[in-house]
């Protein structure tokens, strides 16, 4: 029995993880001190992932579990840390979430070959941890970290049977984030080769994958979903034409 074990899960993309664990018939445990409606079959645990109700939870929940998957849905860090206006507290803040991250990961990486089991961690982090975008250092900052500590744990854990690896994700159709570009959403979908967002429910099941174990060798390695964005020297609309660069086609 694989038990997935959802962290972050009450916000708009761990509820849509939840529920694509859900659907796959596997065990999934939700964690989130925030949680409020819960999908059927889906157990839960109203606590943050570094507090000692997580980590006795979890060990009771891998009993009996063949493999264990915990995916980090991601943290609460402030999104929009201005450099103009940035405090040490503000900074602080957003690397707390790092703090939060490296707790769950502890308690997994300590538990799972405790009870003998193997599996995966999956963090899900920004294409900002890699490409920072303006305004946002904090959030850049605290996901960079993430990837940092990733890297780490794959070195750590993968001899005790525990991979990990990163699912870094760049804008997403219909998201908070997505809304807020406003008149500028037409131009800056315009960037992205694919010609779209990756929906959110694209983005859930792709976490859902890339912590199975077909996955298990990308250990260490960060995964992008963005449609191609990041991968780009220049976008389309700026590139110089072919007979610019001595190629007449």
């Amino acid at each position: 029995m694989i038990l997935r074990v959802i962290v972050g899960a009450a916000g708009q993309l761990g509820s849509a993880i939840t529920a694509a664990s859900a659907r796959t018939g596997d065990r999934t445990l939700a964690v989130d001190p925030l949680l409020t409606e819960i999908p059927p079959g889906v157990d839960a645990v109203r606590a943050d992932a570094g507090s000692p109700a997580f980590g006795d939870r979890l060990k009771t929940a891998l009993a009996g579990a063949s493999r264990c998957e915990l995916i980090l849905a991601g943290g609460r860090v402030p999104p929009l840390v201005r450099v103009p206006d940035a405090t040490s507290h503000d900074l602080k803040t957003a690397l707390d979430d790092v703090l939060t991250t490296f707790r769950a990961l502890s308690m997994f990486a300590v538990s799972a070959p405790s009870a003998a089991i193997g599996g995966s961690i999956v963090l899900i982090s920004s294409v900002g941890a890699r490409h920072p975008h303006r305004h946002m250092i904090g959030y850049d900052a605290a996901r960079a970290g993430m990837e940092s500590l990733a890297r780490s744990f794959a070195l750590e854990y993968a001899p005790h049977g525990i991979t990990t690896r990163v699912l870094a994700v760049g804008p997403i159709a219909e998201s908070a984030t997505s809304r807020a570009d406003g008149d500028l959403a037409e131009a800056l979908i315009k960037l992205v080769p694919l010609g779209r967002y990756p929906r959110l429910d694209e983005v859930a099941e792709a976490a859902i994958t890339v912590a199975s174990a077909a996955l298990d060798c990308a250990n260490g390695h960060t995964i992008t979903l963005d449609g191609g964005l990041t991968v780009q020297l220049r976008p389309a609309d700026i590139e110089r034409a072919p007979a610019q660069i001595g190629r007449s086609g």
